[in-house]
Protein backbone atom coordinates (compact mmCIF):
# COMPACT_ATOMS: atom_id res chain seq x y z
CA UNK A 1 0.00 0.00 0.00
CA UNK A 2 2.87 2.38 0.82
CA UNK A 3 4.22 1.90 -2.78
CA UNK A 4 0.79 3.42 -4.46
CA UNK A 5 0.60 6.85 -5.50
CA UNK A 6 -1.89 9.16 -4.29
CA UNK A 7 -4.39 8.74 -7.50
CA UNK A 8 -4.83 4.99 -6.44
CA UNK A 9 -5.63 5.60 -3.18
CA UNK A 10 -7.63 8.33 -3.99
CA UNK A 11 -9.79 5.89 -6.18
CA UNK A 12 -9.47 3.44 -3.61
CA UNK A 13 -11.13 5.43 -0.83
CA UNK A 14 -13.71 7.05 -3.23
CA UNK A 15 -14.96 3.70 -3.81
CA UNK A 16 -14.75 2.49 -0.60
CA UNK A 17 -17.16 5.67 0.59
CA UNK A 18 -19.51 4.75 -2.32
CA UNK A 19 -19.61 0.97 -0.58
CA UNK A 20 -19.95 1.52 3.00
CA UNK A 21 -19.66 5.25 5.28
CA UNK A 22 -18.54 3.09 7.99
CA UNK A 23 -15.82 0.99 6.13
CA UNK A 24 -14.55 5.03 4.79
CA UNK A 25 -13.88 5.84 8.03
CA UNK A 26 -12.23 2.37 9.15
CA UNK A 27 -9.60 2.81 6.15
CA UNK A 28 -8.19 6.15 7.06
CA UNK A 29 -7.94 4.81 10.77
CA UNK A 30 -6.17 1.81 10.01
CA UNK A 31 -3.87 3.35 6.74
CA UNK A 32 -2.27 6.60 7.22
CA UNK A 33 -2.11 6.91 3.33
CA UNK A 34 -5.79 6.86 3.30
CA UNK A 35 -6.48 9.52 6.35
CA UNK A 36 -4.44 11.68 4.45
CA UNK A 37 -5.84 11.22 1.29
CA UNK A 38 -9.35 11.61 2.86
CA UNK A 39 -8.81 14.93 4.21
CA UNK A 40 -7.78 17.08 1.13
CA UNK A 41 -10.64 19.20 0.08
CA UNK A 42 -9.96 17.89 -3.59
CA UNK A 43 -11.41 13.71 -2.29
CA UNK A 44 -15.07 15.39 -1.39
CA UNK A 45 -15.02 17.70 -4.77
CA UNK A 46 -13.71 14.45 -6.57
CA UNK A 47 -15.60 11.57 -5.00
CA UNK A 48 -17.94 9.37 -6.45
CA UNK A 49 -21.96 9.92 -4.86
CA UNK A 50 -24.36 9.16 -7.61
CA UNK A 51 -24.40 5.31 -6.25
CA UNK A 52 -23.73 5.99 -2.93
CA UNK A 53 -25.89 3.57 -0.30
CA UNK A 54 -28.40 4.98 2.26
CA UNK A 55 -26.81 3.01 4.63
CA UNK A 56 -29.99 3.12 7.56
CA UNK A 57 -27.79 2.77 10.68
CA UNK A 58 -25.14 5.27 9.55
CA UNK A 59 -27.64 7.89 8.05
CA UNK A 60 -25.38 10.99 10.35
CA UNK A 61 -22.42 9.76 8.79
CA UNK A 62 -23.77 9.43 5.24
CA UNK A 63 -25.43 13.06 5.91
CA UNK A 64 -21.68 14.38 7.02
CA UNK A 65 -20.41 13.26 4.43
CA UNK A 66 -22.50 14.14 1.48
CA UNK A 67 -22.63 18.09 3.17
CA UNK A 68 -18.84 17.92 2.73
CA UNK A 69 -18.66 16.93 -0.80
CA UNK A 70 -21.32 19.64 -1.69
CA UNK A 71 -19.69 22.77 0.07
CA UNK A 72 -16.12 21.35 -1.64
CA UNK A 73 -18.07 22.04 -4.82
CA UNK A 74 -18.32 18.15 -5.64
CA UNK A 75 -20.17 18.00 -9.35
CA UNK A 76 -22.26 15.06 -8.42
CA UNK A 77 -22.88 16.27 -4.77
CA UNK A 78 -24.08 19.64 -6.51
CA UNK A 79 -26.59 17.54 -9.18
CA UNK A 80 -28.04 15.19 -6.43
CA UNK A 81 -29.09 18.40 -4.73
CA UNK A 82 -30.42 19.73 -8.01
CA UNK A 83 -32.45 16.67 -8.58
CA UNK A 84 -33.65 16.55 -5.33
CA UNK A 85 -35.12 20.85 -5.56
CA UNK A 86 -36.28 19.89 -8.77
CA UNK A 87 -38.54 16.48 -8.63
CA UNK A 88 -39.09 16.46 -4.88
CA UNK A 89 -39.20 20.00 -3.41
CA UNK A 90 -40.45 21.21 -7.17
CA UNK A 91 -38.35 24.06 -6.86
CA UNK A 92 -37.76 24.06 -10.56
CA UNK A 93 -35.71 27.27 -11.00
CA UNK A 94 -32.97 26.39 -8.48
CA UNK A 95 -33.29 22.80 -9.30
CA UNK A 96 -32.20 23.05 -13.15
CA UNK A 97 -29.35 26.13 -12.37
CA UNK A 98 -28.05 23.71 -9.86
CA UNK A 99 -27.96 20.45 -12.55
CA UNK A 100 -26.69 22.90 -15.50
CA UNK A 101 -23.92 24.22 -13.06
CA UNK A 102 -22.76 19.95 -12.14
CA UNK A 103 -22.88 19.46 -15.89
CA UNK A 104 -20.37 22.46 -16.45
CA UNK A 105 -18.28 20.92 -14.08
CA UNK A 106 -18.16 17.77 -15.16
CA UNK A 107 -20.55 15.25 -14.33
CA UNK A 108 -21.61 13.18 -17.36
CA UNK A 109 -25.14 12.18 -15.35
CA UNK A 110 -25.79 16.01 -15.20
CA UNK A 111 -24.91 16.99 -18.28
CA UNK A 112 -27.26 14.30 -19.87
CA UNK A 113 -29.69 15.16 -17.87
CA UNK A 114 -29.49 19.22 -18.34
CA UNK A 115 -29.73 18.14 -22.07
CA UNK A 116 -32.65 15.52 -21.96
CA UNK A 117 -34.54 18.37 -20.28
CA UNK A 118 -34.02 20.74 -22.98
CA UNK A 119 -35.25 18.52 -25.46
CA UNK A 120 -38.39 17.43 -23.07
CA UNK A 121 -39.44 21.45 -23.12
CA UNK A 122 -38.70 22.29 -26.88
CA UNK A 123 -42.17 20.41 -28.39
CA UNK A 124 -44.77 21.59 -30.94
CA UNK A 125 -47.54 22.03 -30.86
CA UNK A 126 -48.12 18.28 -32.81
CA UNK A 127 -45.75 17.06 -29.87
CA UNK A 128 -42.87 16.70 -31.76
CA UNK A 129 -39.60 17.88 -29.55
CA UNK A 130 -37.13 19.78 -31.69
CA UNK A 131 -33.63 21.21 -30.17
CA UNK A 132 -31.46 17.84 -30.28
CA UNK A 133 -28.75 17.70 -28.14
CA UNK A 134 -25.23 16.79 -29.45
CA UNK A 135 -25.30 13.21 -27.76
CA UNK A 136 -24.84 9.92 -29.92
CA UNK A 137 -27.85 7.43 -29.70
CA UNK A 138 -25.11 5.13 -27.99
CA UNK A 139 -24.39 7.58 -25.31
CA UNK A 140 -27.76 8.09 -25.03
CA UNK A 141 -28.53 4.22 -24.73
CA UNK A 142 -25.72 4.07 -22.09
CA UNK A 143 -27.26 6.98 -19.86
CA UNK A 144 -30.46 5.19 -20.05
CA UNK A 145 -29.09 1.91 -18.25
CA UNK A 146 -27.77 3.97 -15.99
CA UNK A 147 -30.71 5.61 -15.40
CA UNK A 148 -32.85 2.42 -14.87
CA UNK A 149 -30.21 0.48 -13.07
CA UNK A 150 -31.99 -0.77 -9.50
CA UNK A 151 -29.37 1.26 -7.98
CA UNK A 152 -30.69 4.38 -8.70
CA UNK A 153 -34.59 3.87 -9.70
CA UNK A 154 -36.99 3.89 -7.16
CA UNK A 155 -40.30 5.04 -5.99
CA UNK A 156 -39.77 7.29 -2.94
CA UNK A 157 -43.12 8.58 -2.97
CA UNK A 158 -42.61 11.95 -4.26
CA UNK A 159 -44.86 13.08 -7.34
CA UNK A 160 -43.28 14.91 -10.84
CA UNK A 161 -43.82 18.82 -10.84
CA UNK A 162 -47.03 19.12 -12.49
CA UNK A 163 -45.69 21.07 -14.97
CA UNK A 164 -43.43 18.68 -16.20
CA UNK A 165 -45.93 15.82 -15.98
CA UNK A 166 -48.11 17.96 -18.84
CA UNK A 167 -44.84 18.20 -21.11
CA UNK A 168 -44.98 14.06 -20.59
CA UNK A 169 -48.34 13.75 -21.85
CA UNK A 170 -47.86 16.33 -24.48
CA UNK A 171 -44.74 14.52 -26.53
CA UNK A 172 -46.44 12.02 -28.70
CA UNK A 173 -44.20 8.68 -28.06
CA UNK A 174 -46.05 7.05 -31.39
CA UNK A 175 -44.14 9.79 -34.25
CA UNK A 176 -42.99 6.73 -35.92
CA UNK A 177 -46.53 5.81 -36.70
CA UNK A 178 -46.89 8.78 -38.95
CA UNK A 179 -43.23 8.86 -40.25
CA UNK A 180 -41.50 7.38 -43.45
CA UNK A 181 -39.13 5.46 -41.42
CA UNK A 182 -41.72 2.92 -40.10
CA UNK A 183 -42.32 1.76 -43.41
CA UNK A 184 -38.87 1.02 -44.57
CA UNK A 185 -38.82 -2.37 -46.38
CA UNK A 186 -37.28 -4.67 -45.06
CA UNK A 187 -37.00 -2.66 -41.54
CA UNK A 188 -33.65 -1.81 -40.58
CA UNK A 189 -32.40 -2.36 -37.14
CA UNK A 190 -29.79 -1.52 -34.37
CA UNK A 191 -27.91 -2.94 -31.88
CA UNK A 192 -28.10 -1.56 -28.33
CA UNK A 193 -25.09 -1.69 -25.28
CA UNK A 194 -27.10 -4.67 -24.07
CA UNK A 195 -27.14 -6.78 -27.33
CA UNK A 196 -31.17 -6.42 -28.05
CA UNK A 197 -31.97 -5.68 -31.05
CA UNK A 198 -34.95 -2.63 -31.83
CA UNK A 199 -36.28 -1.16 -35.20
CA UNK A 200 -33.88 1.78 -36.80
CA UNK A 201 -35.88 4.72 -36.48
CA UNK A 202 -35.09 8.13 -37.65
CA UNK A 203 -33.78 11.26 -36.10
CA UNK A 204 -36.72 12.60 -35.56
CA UNK A 205 -38.64 9.56 -33.96
CA UNK A 206 -35.64 8.30 -32.25
CA UNK A 207 -35.72 11.71 -29.50
CA UNK A 208 -39.14 11.99 -29.80
CA UNK A 209 -39.27 8.18 -28.15
CA UNK A 210 -36.00 9.44 -26.31
CA UNK A 211 -37.65 12.23 -24.81
CA UNK A 212 -41.11 10.24 -23.78
CA UNK A 213 -38.97 7.89 -22.07
CA UNK A 214 -36.95 10.71 -20.39
CA UNK A 215 -39.64 12.33 -18.79
CA UNK A 216 -41.83 9.24 -17.54
CA UNK A 217 -38.31 7.53 -15.99
CA UNK A 218 -35.82 10.27 -14.25
CA UNK A 219 -37.84 11.62 -11.82
CA UNK A 220 -37.21 8.03 -10.34
CA UNK A 221 -33.58 8.40 -9.93
CA UNK A 222 -34.19 11.73 -7.53
CA UNK A 223 -32.87 11.22 -3.86
CA UNK A 224 -33.34 12.76 -0.43
CA UNK A 225 -30.76 15.08 0.47
CA UNK A 226 -29.46 16.57 3.87
CA UNK A 227 -31.84 19.19 5.08
CA UNK A 228 -29.71 20.74 7.95
CA UNK A 229 -27.39 22.69 5.37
Amino acid sequence: MDSLPPSMLHKILSTVATMNIRDFGSARIAFPGFNEVGREDHFYRSANLIYLNDWVDEVSAVRTFRLKCYSSGNPEAIYLRGMYEFFILHLVDEGREKIHLAGERGCELAQFVDGMLNLAFSFDHRGIVHNYPAFTRQHVYKMFQIICSWQLSGHWDYDKPGMFLSVAERIDPNVPCDCWCSHIDPPEFEISLDGSRSRWKCDRCFWNCAAWDFCYQIHLTARTWPIED
